[in-house]
């Protein structure tokens, strides 16, 4: 009975899977498939041409290096100072948690778009920094800090911090509790604890995080285009730049194919570190049986290193004539921490405000007097209002189609036995692990074969695919807390399946299916890589449009519409707090 009964839960589970699995197959899969053998075509049929063009031109190498490098320290500056942060989540009480949580999804749903203008306000020549520099007398001249690799970090960071949070939450809150305060009572001291103890279980958080930000930089393109010179071109801009202005299909897939071959490269070498199975939020894998010699080094390094660390920072802290070992100090010391960083992250994009009301045809800093001439010109304007119109239809509809699809799925990985569990589950967050722009360029390649270019419906089955991940994600979470025994005892009451879905399940769930469509219509709104490709001209969409205006000049109109869609999403947030907080007094009336 019971082979009989993990076979149905098997093919249950398949059979949940099996849409979500149809349509990446479509979107995702055989389009990249197809791109990637483009490198091997030419006019005069099959040819290494494009490979050896990149073997024989030195700049795609440096470009690739240096894309490689700037997302490797944006990763890492972003997983540091986003750790703070998830540790005050995890510990704090429920009042400060949800502050802190509504302060990481503020920045997490904010556009990238409106993030990078926040900065070129900030790191301008009459910029907010370089205006307060020169009034307070430190220099005379306004320093170089825009179009730098220094401009172009501190916008990745910005960009990625929220992820590296969300990336490394799950980890921290399914840890131990009483793990450091049992080490505490054996004798160890607070450094020691966090080095030895606590920091061993955030690893594999911690490094999924630096991988998943990583990845996203290394297919950024907005940041760098707007923040950065010729000198800080990356991969992303270059793959761009041959399918727009040279139309060489065979070189951008080339560049795509070695893109993606380094990214494989770095997931392998993370998967025989840690494990592949922390990027779904579990815990490291254990290598203790039967070590190689290498990893056995490798693991008496790490603890060695750890327990130094740990024995060097007690007594630096032995110098500094504070008081010590107080556990509710420490909780306050990480809290206001993750304060000043969340603070860092969404000041930039406030500062935007008094700029959209400035009666200058330029943004500098201060803003000179008080007009709505910025934000008439956009109600009036029937690009931007058809822009706005078209994002939020296409928005929805994906967020529809990939709630539909992905929900189902959702179901089979938090309640069914799915064979190759694992390889499943990285199939399915394939839009989210690839380099996005792959992925884009996969499916652009695609459509424009078909005809497609320019239909609000193909962009929104392609931003469905990029967004059923975030749904996965978030109702598998919200299903993990399901109590399974309402359903055995709904069955015992005579309750069919569809009953029990339709009375119980989801109405105790529905406030993780409504973050997921959140997640997922925010993923199609904000998305400008695969609109940079599918949409233009009449079927702009309002990323599509921004990006196209600050080619051109980062005008005040520019700062208008980034405060409306900040704006936007502080409604957002509220509206999804008001509805979570009125099914969960619905749930339990």
């Amino acid at each position: 009975m019971s082979g009989k009964h993990n076979s149905r839960r098997s093919w249950a589970g398949l059979a949940l899977l099996s849409p979500g699995m149809l349509f990446l197959a479509a979107t995702v899969f055989i389009p990249v498939t197809l791109l990637l053998l483009a490198s091997l075509n030419s006019p005069a049929g099959f040819s290494y041409n494009a490979f050896s063009r990149l073997v024989h031109t030195p700049i795609y190498a440096q470009v690739l290096g240096h894309s490689v490098f700037l997302a490797a320290i944006a990763a890492s500056v972003s997983v540091i100072a986003a750790f703070p942060v998830a540790v005050a989540i995890t510990r704090a009480s429920s009042g400060w948690q949800q502050l802190l949580w509504m302060g990481v999804l503020l920045t997490f749903w904010t556009s990238f778009l409106v993030k990078t203008i926040a900065w070129i306000v900030i790191l301008g020549r009459s910029g907010l920094l370089n205006s307060t520099l020169i009034s307070l007398g430190i220099t005379n001249e306004p320093f170089e800090l825009l179009y730098t690799s220094f401009s172009v970090i501190v916008g990745l960071v910005h960009v990625l911090l929220p992820l590296a949070v969300l990336t490394m939450l799950p980890v921290l809150q399914s840890m131990d509790k009483r793990l450091v305060p049992a080490s505490a009572t054996l004798g160890a001291r607070p450094a020691v604890s966090f080095f030895v103890v606590y920091l061993p279980l955030c690893a594999p958080g911690v490094t999924a995080a630096w991988l998943s930000t990583f990845v996203s930089a290394l297919g950024f393109f907005i940041t760098p285009a707007l923040l950065g010179s010729p000198r800080q071109t990356m991969i992303a801009q270059l793959i761009i730049q041959q399918v727009q202005e040279m139309m060489d299909w065979g070189l951008a897939a080339a560049l795509s194919v070695v893109t993606l071959i380094v990214t494989l490269v770095i997931y392998w070498i993370y998967d025989r570190l840690v494990g592949l199975s922390s990027l779904a939020g579990e815990q490291m894998r254990s290598n203790n049986t039967n070590p190689s010699e290498l990893g056995a080094w490798i693991r008496a390094l790490k603890h060695g290193t750890y327990w130094k660390l740990g024995q060097w920072t007690n007594r630096l802290f032995a110098l500094i004539p504070i008081r010590r070992n107080t556990g509710q100090d420490v909780r306050s010391g990480v809290r206001i921490l993750s304060i000043i960083v969340l603070a860092v992250m969404i000041l930039p994009v406030v500062l935007l405000i008094p700029e959209s009301f400035t009666t200058s045809a330029f943004i500098d800093w201060p803003p000179r007097g008080f007009t709505l001439h910025w934000y008439q010109d956009l109600y009036n304007s029937p690009v931007w209002t058809g822009a706005f119109v078209r994002s939020l239809w296409v928005g929805t509809l994906a967020a529809v189609l990939a709630s539909v699809i992905g929900i189902p799925a959702a179901f089979a990985f938090a309640q069914h036995r799915v064979p190759f569990r694992s390889l499943m589950l990285g199939l399915l967050l394939a839009p989210l692990i690839l380099p996005r722009i792959i992925v884009a360029l996969g499916l652009f390649y695609v459509l424009s074969r078909l005809g497609l270019v320019g239909s609000s419906i193909a962009l929104a089955i392609g931003h469905a695919a990029l967004a059923l991940p975030y749904v996965v994600i978030t109702v598998t979470a919200t299903l993990k807390s399901y109590d399974r025994r309402l359903d055995a005892a709904a069955s015992i009451l005579g309750a069919r399946t569809s009953t029990r879905l339709r009375m119980v399940t989801l109405p105790i769930i529905m406030p993780g299916v409504v973050s997921a469509f959140i997640f997922a219509f925010v993923t199609s709104f904000d998305d400008l890589t695969l609109s940079l490709f599918v949409s233009g001209g009449l079927f702009t969409t309002l990323p599509k449009q921004m990006w196209d205006d600050a080619l051109l000049k980062v005008s005040p109109s520019l700062a208008a519409v980034s405060v409306l869609l900040f704006a936007g999403v502080l409604f957002l947030m509220a509206a999804t707090y008001l509805v979570r907080n009125r099914l969960a007094k619905r749930r339990f009336a």
